[in-house]
């Protein structure tokens, strides 16, 4: 069955098919939150309230755009709120995603380390608009239509504020 199939399921009562387009949503979901807080225990209350938020408005979902944008737009709507009852950031902890094999691997291993650490501290630092549009290029390969939809404005800004990242975070990581 075609996700529209499921939305409509859904919009009818199906439990069993909201259940499945949130089953097929969630790695992308929460994967795009860890990525822009940079927080796992956020990020997971942020899904959950996300998911809570669908399925109490899912008959409001039109079907102009994927399940998957529609679902990052509540998210979002709901960072953005959170930001503003906390104005606070953190910055992802990469220990866990670097081992080394050997102690010839230690140098490189630093130094792409430290490179990471660096761009993901300055994507961080960001703006939020800046951001959430590199990461849903970029991460997750959405088209420039479909960011400014979810984004609420136009593909030329869309396009100068990917390009303003993209040339930022170069720079970081050639210093």
């Amino acid at each position: 069955m075609e996700e529209k199939e499921f939305v409509r399921m859904a919009q009818n009562g199906s439990k069993n098919a909201l259940n499945i387009l949130f089953q097929q949503n969630y790695k992308t979901l929460y994967g795009f939150l860890i990525k822009l807080t940079g927080d796992a225990n956020f990020s997971e209350d942020l899904v959950q309230e996300t998911l809570m938020k669908a399925m109490i408005h899912i008959k409001s979902f039109k079907g102009e755009s994927k399940f998957s944008s529609w679902i990052i737009q509540i998210a979002l709507n709901l960072y953005r709120n959170e930001l503003k009852r906390n104005k606070k950031f953190e910055v992802i902890n990469i220990d866990e995603n670097f081992n080394l094999k050997s102690k010839d691997d230690i140098e490189n291993t630093l130094q792409v380390k430290l490179q990471v650490e660096r761009a993901l501290l300055e994507l961080q630092n960001m703006s939020y608009e800046k951001r959430v549009t590199f990461i849903l290029k970029h991460y997750y390969g959405y088209s420039l239509e479909e960011i400014s939809s979810i984004m609420k404005c136009s593909d030329g800004t869309v396009k100068s504020r990917l390009h303003n990242t993209v040339k930022r975070l170069k720079n970081i990581l050639k210093a």
